[in-house]
C-alpha cells in the first residue's frame, strides 16, 4: 500500500466507500441490488458518467466547462427539430455531436485567444446554450410523434436483462482510460494544468489540447442530450439543468484537483458511482429529497477538504525533498 501512488490510494479508498455504501442500502432494502434496480441506475446515470470522463481532462488541465448542462438542453431541442423537419432520427445523431464539437471549439477560442477564464467563458456559454433552449420552443417539450424511434435505444436489452446503457458505458470508459494511460492527452492534461506556462515553454501546444478536451467536452455532452430525449421519449429544454454541478461534484469526489494537474479516469468513475448509489439509495429508503442535496453537499465537502489536505501535504513533502537536496 505504502508503494503505490497518492492515486492509486484515493482509488482505493473510494472503492471501499463504494462497496460500504451498497452494503449499506442493501441492509436497509433488499431490493437495492436487484438487476433491475442496479440497470435502472445505469441508465438514467448515463450523461452523468459520460460527462465526469470528459470533465476529468478539462478540470485536470487547469479548467473547467460550466457549460455542458445548457449543450445537453441545446442539443436536445435541436436533435427535436431535425427529425420533425424530415432528417433521419439516427442520421441526426451525428449532426449534433457536431454541433457539440463546436461549441468545444467556441468555448477554447473564447478562453485562449480572448484570455477570458474559462468559468466565466464556460459560464457564459452555458447562460446563452440554455436560454436558446428554452427560447426556440417557447419553453414546450416537443413530443412529436417523429422524435420518438429514438426510445427504442432507451429499452434496448441483451440477454434479457443488461440494458445498451450499460454497454455504451462500458465502452466510454474504456475508451477515455485508453486516452488517459495510453495517448499524450492525459499526460499532457496533468502537464497543463500543473503548470501551462511551463508546459507551453516545454513544446506542449497548450492551446491545441485545451481544443481537443473542450471538443470532447462538448461532443459527450450534445450525445448526452440525444440520450435524455430516447430515455424520455421527447425534447425537453430542462433537460440538463444542473447537470454541471452533479458531474463536477462527482469528478471532485473522484480525486481530480480542482486547481488542475491530477486526477483519473477510474477515479472520477468510483465518483459518480458514488454519487449515484448515494442517490439511489436514500430514494429507496424514502429520505426527503431537499435532505437527499444535504447529504450530498456534504459529501462533497469532505472530499474538497480530503483533496486540499492531500495536496497541501505533496507540496510540504516536494520542498522537504527540495530542502534536502
Amino acid at each position: 500500500m505504502s508503494k503505490l501512488g497518492r492515486s492509486s490510494k484515493q482509488n482505493i479508498v473510494l472503492l471501499i466507500i463504494l462497496v460500504a455504501l451498497c452494503v449499506f442500502f442493501f441492509s436497509q432494502n433488499d431490493r437495492f441490488i436487484s438487476m433491475r434496480n442496479m440497470m435502472s441506475m445505469v441508465r438514467q446515470s448515463l450523461p452523468n458518467l459520460l460527462l465526469a470522463c470528459s470533465m476529468m481532462f478539462v478540470i485536470a488541465s487547469g479548467a473547467i466547462d460550466l457549460s455542458v448542462g445548457g449543450v445537453m438542453g441545446l442539443s436536445a431541442m435541436f436533435y427535436g427539430y431535425l427529425c420533425i423537419w424530415g432528417v433521419n432520427p439516427w442520421l441526426a445523431i451525428p449532426i449534433i455531436m457536431v454541433f457539440g464539437a463546436g461549441i468545444g471549439v467556441l468555448n477554447t477560442v473564447i478562453m485562449e485567444k480572448l484570455k477570458i477564464p474559462a468559468i466565466m467563458a464556460t459560464l457564459a456559454t452555458w447562460i446563452i446554450t440554455a436560454g436558446m433552449a428554452l427560447t426556440v420552443c417557447n419553453a414546450i417539450p416537443i413530443s412529436d410523434e417523429l422524435v420518438k424511434p429514438i426510445t427504442a435505444w432507451n429499452s434496448m436489452k441483451f440477454f434479457d436483462s443488461i440494458p445498451l446503457a450499460l454497454f455504451i458505458v462500458v465502452a466510454v470508459i474504456i475508451v477515455f482510460i485508453f486516452l488517459e494511460k495510453k495517448t499524450l492527452l492525459g499526460k499532457y492534461a496533468i502537464a497543463i494544468g500543473g503548470n501551462d506556462s511551463a508546459a507551453y515553454y516545454a513544446g506542449i501546444n497548450v492551446f491545441k489540447m485545451r481544443m481537443i478536451f473542450f471538443i470532447l467536452s462538448g461532443v459527450i455532452a450534445a450525445f448526452s442530450g440525444i440520450w435524455q430525449v430516447g430515455r424520455l421519449g421527447s425534447a425537453d429544454p430542462t433537460i440538463g439543468v444542473g447537470m454541471e454541478f452533479s458531474v463536477i461534484a462527482a469528478v471532485i469526489l473522484g480525486g481530480v484537483n480542482i486547481k488542475g494537474g491530477e486526477g483519473t479516469i477510474l477515479g472520477v468513475v468510483i465518483g459518480t458511482l458514488i454519487l449515484m448509489i448515494l442517490t439511489n439509495g436514500m430514494q429507496m429508503m424514502g429520505i426527503d429529497s431537499f435532505f437527499q442535496q444535504i447529504v450530498t453537499g456534504i459529501v462533497l465537502y469532505v472530499a474538497v477538504l480530503v483533496n486540499s489536505l492531500g495536496g497541501a501535504k505533496k507540496k510540504i513533502n516536494k520542498k522537504m525533498v527540495a530542502a534536502k537536496e
